[in-house]
Parts: C-alpha cells; structure tokens; sequence
C-alpha cells in the first residue's frame, strides 16, 4: 500500500520556549534551511526579512513547525547559537528531494533551491551573505524513504536519489555557498504511524532508511572530494533518536510511543513528528559537531 505523507504539513500549537539572541552584525551567521516538515517553519520571503531583533524572521517563534513548538532550526537560531543566527527557512511540509523521482506534497527540494536562486543567491540587502559567512543546512529523505520503500528497489533508486540532491547541492556552490549541514534520516520505522503498520512493514522501511543514510554519507563524501573549499558536516539524526527510543525516560519521556500535541511530554508531537522537546534536545546534540560551520 503507498504511504503518501500528505499530513507532513500539518500545523502546530503555538509554544515559544527560546528568546531571540542579539549581538553584533558581525557576528553574523546566515542559516539557510531545506528540507520537509521536520525542518519547516512556515518562512515566506515576501514577509519580515530575519534581523538581530527577530533572527527567525516570520512567521512568529514556534509557529508554522509539526512539533508543537520550535524545531532544531529555531533552536539553533534562537537558543543554542553562541552569536547572531539569522534564518532563511525554504523548508516546505512533504517536500522530496524530486517530484520526478518521488512525489511531494507542496513543493520538493528542486523548487526549494530555485526559490533560494531567484530571491537570495545575488546577497540582496535583506540577506547579504557571504561564502564565509553562511550556513547550508539539508534535512530530506523523509518523505522520498517513506513514499518510495514499499515498490522501489532501493539498490538502484537510492543512488538516483543522492545523484540529484548532490546536482542541488552544487547548484548552491555555483552560487557561492561553501560550508553545508547535511542530517541524515531519523528510525522513522519506529515512528507510532509505522508501528501500527505492523513488524514487516516496520523492517521493510527500516532496511531502506539504513541504504539511504548509508548513501548519503557516501554523496557527501564524494562532494567533499570533487569541490575543493567546502566545508561538509553530517549530523547523524539517527543514532541520536534511536537512543532517545531506547532510553526515553532518561531524556524526560514517558515512553518511546506516546503522542502529545503539547510538544513536551512525549517523544512525539503526532504519529509521523518528533515533539519540540525532542527537537531541543536534537539541536543541543547538534552542536557537538557543528564547530567548523561557526556560530555555535
């Protein structure tokens, strides 16, 4: 049976938990973000711009997310940044990485760069990034594993897959983009939507989530060595949430299965999206090997 996520662009319960951090413009780190619903804030480039008074921009802190509250990219911008994070979310709820490979919701990755080439690659005033100073950061795969799993063969379609997120990603390069954040693929398989899929289907997923993050590592690699002067880091999402599922108590949970819309008492906000509990606790993890990217 497919499993077209279309309820990835769900919307949330307003929670602010961080403050906007303020220092010097030359501080400055701009965060540029793509990916799908884990990732997505609701961000529109024809509203407020991001600024030292509202690093986020708009829409409003915790809002537009599938998390009950922030996700990593807020907390990032707003809480566990160490200077000024102004973020340019294009993240858009559904998102694949092609929507000739595998169909997305709203928009994929491809129309995600396109937006970044049209509005923000020339460094117009509301954005004057620099090589130096700026951050890209790709959180996919979610949607393009979950649609894909059930009638693909992941041995031939995987690489395809990262054949076109690595053509994407040089698209930015050729725009002047030099340092890149890459998150692997969560256990999605032990998500409360894929248990009730019963343990076949929970295996099947799993073993094509573990071929794609293994590929990923593999295109990242590969665009380290054929572009010289960019800076590659990979954030492995996956060990991080397989240990808050094997220890949820540890981490403040209840359990590794219980649902909660108000983002903080379980690990999950719905039954496909990490809760923004879980998503502050991911980003205070993120820092751990986000030193060469700056800002945190």
């Amino acid at each position: 049976m497919r499993l077209l996520l279309s309820w990835l662009v769900a919307g949330s319960i307003p929670m602010v938990l961080a403050r906007p951090w303020r220092r010097q413009a030359t501080d400055t780190t701009y965060f540029f973000t793509l990916g799908n619903s884990y990732t997505q804030t609701g961000f529109s480039t024809t509203g407020e711009q991001p600024s030292a008074s509202n690093p986020m921009g708009n829409p409003a802190l915790g809002t537009g997310t599938t998390t009950g509250g922030l996700n990593w990219v807020g907390y990032l911008t707003t809480e566990q940044n160490a200077s000024l994070v102004l973020s340019y979310n294009l993240a858009i709820g559904g998102a694949t990485i092609d929507d000739s490979l595998v169909s997305s919701y709203q928009g994929d990755l491809v129309s995600q760069v396109d937006t970044f080439e049209q509005v923000y690659s020339n460094s117009p005033e509301a954005a004057p990034w620099t090589a130096e100073n700026t951050v890209f950061g790709f959180w996919i795969g979610v949607n393009d594993i979950g649609n894909a799993f059930y009638n693909t063969d992941a041995d031939t379609f995987i690489p395809q897959l990262m054949n076109r997120l690595k053509a994407l990603v040089e698209q930015i390069i050729s725009a002047g983009g030099r340092k890149f954040l890459f998150l692997n693929v969560p256990p999605t398989s032990r998500s409360p939507f894929f248990i009730a899929q019963g343990e076949a289907t929970m295996e099947q997923q799993a073993a094509y989530l573990e071929a794609y993050n293994q590929q990923l590592q593999l295109m990242v690699t590969s665009l380290s060595a054929n572009n010289t002067g960019i800076t590659t880091v990979v954030y492995d999402s996956w060990s991080l949430m397989t240990d808050v599922l094997d220890n949820p108590t540890e981490y403040g949970f209840e359990d590794a299965t219980c649902i909660n819309e108000d983002g903080v008492s379980c690990v999950w906000w719905n039954d496909y999206h990490p809760s923004a509990k879980y998503h502050q606790i991911q980003a205070e993890d993120m820092k751990t090997v986000l030193a060469p990217l700056g800002a945190w």
